[in-house]
């Protein structure tokens, strides 16, 4: 619980009742850095908070990885604004660390000392008319037994009448060797990237596919997205939001970013506009700056790879901008990611472009920004660019060369199928043959879809390699759930199929529908049996019928390719077959999910579903008119009131559990 460095207990304690401020520690805000706090303003006389930059909590870990040096980010701020320039020396304290284990019953061990050093000898300066300093760095340089958990304690002083009470002046960043990152990971001259929407995905899905040749991962990138530009309202100054998903992400770092890493998989963070005036193409040099600094603030506190600029969203003022912000431009944008490159070192920093105004171009300081960027990603999904265009096919800005493009996004969820739509190998045949550098993906959901049969077709182009699954699935909140990749095999046996809900629709003697009403499940309740058929390649369903007159007597023939059940044609036999009853419906043509659609009427009328990654089978749609009941084709027309004493039909869902 740490606001304050000057403590006069009793009058602050008053002063606090009186102002009605909860006393919350500087650690404890939900929110990373959603913007400068002014919650000690009501309290009399000038007092000092250390924090560290990112908004990272006390005792948040910084990992060192191998031989490289991180580094922690330290500033103090003060209740007030300061009236004339305040000096202050941070140091790195022993007796700091001593106090908090006696005061908190803990037993935390210091990082050995002779790694440890302060930027600028520990010193900063809070100026007349500001509140904070300028972050001065800590350095940690490698050492230390891998798996053991130390602490660094950095404490501090300031002049000009701010005093610091000896039990409040220090901020403990904890502090965890780790052994070095793979560094090789390349399954050949194409990059694999992946943007994950982590308000509902976990980035750990992302670490279960692998290549089977090598055990590889197959993806090299992965970007949550996203945190967010904004400027803060009050001191008019850029700096970076993170919402209550990207936050609990950072603050997990250990569960959630390490074990991708230790597979060799780069994290980045992605960086969007958010409703406001802040973004990527309007910052004076000055804010360019300023931003640059504090986002790699965030790439050394929580050890992540690199930065992705998706400049959408923002509500730029090109007319009247305020102080700090300069007409939306792309030089502006080239500034900014220039200024990222001084600081970031070899941090990677990418683009996505949705239009040709969202990304940087031209020279900085003498150098093109093809060269200061490390991939750019082209915004149209499935290539659905203008005019059936590839990409842009023109240079996007100087210097970049088609190994830093990605010309051919592919949207990997429900929008879009799961990525099934819009296939076609010649696009990633041309992406390997013209010398793209770089395939992305975008908005993975692995509870839905089995993902490896699409990454195994792509994959089979772009590196002439299959990819597996692990099996593995992660919920966004951690939970891990075994599953497994679904073959031939596994669609054999017994399966007890159960109602989930119904939805009655009520037809006159005409067959039109008179009204709907919501009944919920008719508690349907049967086993079906899924056997090979004679040729091994597909399959006969049994006993899939709502009806005695059909029940077990007239099995479906359904086929199997690509990893997919497909149900086209589908026949329900009538004894010597004379007289078939025909059935159509596919299963999953290359769909991970597996998913159904009935035919006739496939736009109107459809049956579908999917099998999970855990191996149930869920299946939806119209039921005892079009899809559980069979119709006939009488002289190549649809005849399809086999009973039509039936008052009404069904949609209907389904659930099928593996019984044998």
């Amino acid at each position: 619980m740490k606001y304050m460095n000057h403590v006069k207990s009793g009058l602050l304690a008053m002063a606090f009742a009186c102002a009605g401020i909860g006393f919350t520690g500087c650690e404890d805000d939900v929110v990373i850095n959603a913007g400068n706090s002014d919650r000690l303003e009501t309290v009399d006389g000038v007092y000092g908070c250390v924090k560290s930059a990112a908004g990272a909590r006390e005792l948040t870990p910084i990992s060192v990885f191998g031989d490289k040096v991180a580094t922690g980010h330290l500033y103090f701020e003060l209740s007030k604004v300061a009236e004339q320039d305040v000096t202050v020396t941070f140091k790195v304290s022993q007796e700091a660390l001593a106090a908090y284990n006696a005061a908190h019953g803990t037993s935390y061990q210091m990082y050995p000392a002779d790694k440890l050093s302060l930027a600028n000898g520990g010193t900063a300066t809070i100026k007349a008319g500001e509140r904070k300093s300028a972050a001065v760095e800590l350095n940690i340089n490698a050492g230390g037994s891998i798996g053991q958990t130390y602490a660094v304690a950095v404490s501090a002083s300031a002049d000009n009448g701010v005093e610091v009470a000896a039990n409040n002046q220090d901020y403990i960043y904890l502090v965890k060797p780790m052994a070095a990152i793979p560094e090789d990971i390349s399954k050949g001259d194409i990059l694999t990237h992946c943007f994950v929407e982590v308000n509902d995905q976990n980035i750990l899905n992302l670490g279960e596919y692998t290549m089977k040749s090598s055990g590889k991962p197959f993806f090299d990138v992965v970007s949550f997205f996203a945190a967010n530009i904004n400027v803060d309202s009050k001191t008019g100054r850029v700096h970076v939001f993170c919402n209550d998903q990207v936050s609990f992400l950072l603050r997990n770092a250990d569960k959630y970013i390490r074990p991708l890493q230790a597979k060799g998989i780069k994290v980045n963070m992605t960086i969007l506009g958010n409703h406001d005036e802040a973004g990527m193409g309007n910052l004076s040099e000055a804010a360019a700056k300023d931003f640059a600094r504090e986002l790699k603030t965030y790439l050394d506190i929580y050890g992540l790879d690199g930065i992705d600029f998706d400049d959408e969203y923002t509500n730029y003022n090109n007319s009247n901008p305020s102080p700090g912000f300069e007409p939306r431009s792309r030089a502006n944008f080239a500034r900014l990611v220039y200024e990222c490159r001084q600081v970031f070192g070899d941090k990677l920093i990418g683009v996505y472009e949705y239009t040709s105004i969202d990304s940087p171009d031209g020279e900085v300081e003498g150098v093109k920004v093809g060269d200061i960027v490390d991939y750019m990603i082209y915004g149209y999904y499935q290539n659905q660019a203008p005019n059936g265009a590839f990409g842009r096919e023109s240079s996007h800005f100087e210097n970049l060369p088609k190994s830093k493009y990605s010309p051919l996004p592919w949207k990997i969820n429900d929008e879009l199928d799961g990525g099934w739509s819009g296939f076609d190998r010649s696009k990633f045949q041309r992406v390997k043959d013209e010398g793209y550098g770089v395939q992305m993906f975008y908005n993975p959901q692995p509870l839905n879809y089995q993902y490896y049969t699409l990454f195994t077709e792509i994959s089979k182009v772009l590196y002439e390699d299959e990819v597996e699954w692990s099996g593995k699935y992660w919920s966004r909140e951690g939970t891990a759930y075994q599953g497994k990749m679904v073959g031939y095999e596994d669609l054999v046996g017994e399966w007890e199929v159960t109602s989930t809900n119904s939805l009655f629709t009520y037809v006159n003697e005409a067959g039109n529908p008179l009204w709907w009403d919501w009944k919920g499940s008719q508690q349907f309740a049967k086993n079906v049996i899924i056997e090979k058929d004679a040729e091994g390649t597909g399959y006969i369903v049994y006993n899939w019928g709502t009806f005695p007159e059909i029940t077990g007597k007239y099995p479906m023939h359904c086929g199997y390719d690509k990893g997919a059940l497909l149900i086209y044609p589908q026949t329900i036999h009538e004894g010597d077959a004379e007289d078939p009853a025909t059935y159509k419906m596919h299963f999953g043509t290359y769909n991970g999910v597996f998913q159904w659609r009935a035919y006739p009427n496939y736009d109107s009328y459809s049956m579908g579903g999917y099998i999970t990654p855990d191996g149930d089978m869920y299946i939806y749609g119209i039921g005892n008119r079009w899809a559980l009941n069979p119709y006939k084709y009488v002289d190549g027309a649809i005849e399809n009131d086999i009973f039509p004493d039936v008052p009404y039909f069904v949609s209907e869902n389904y659930r099928m559990r593996k019984v044998r």
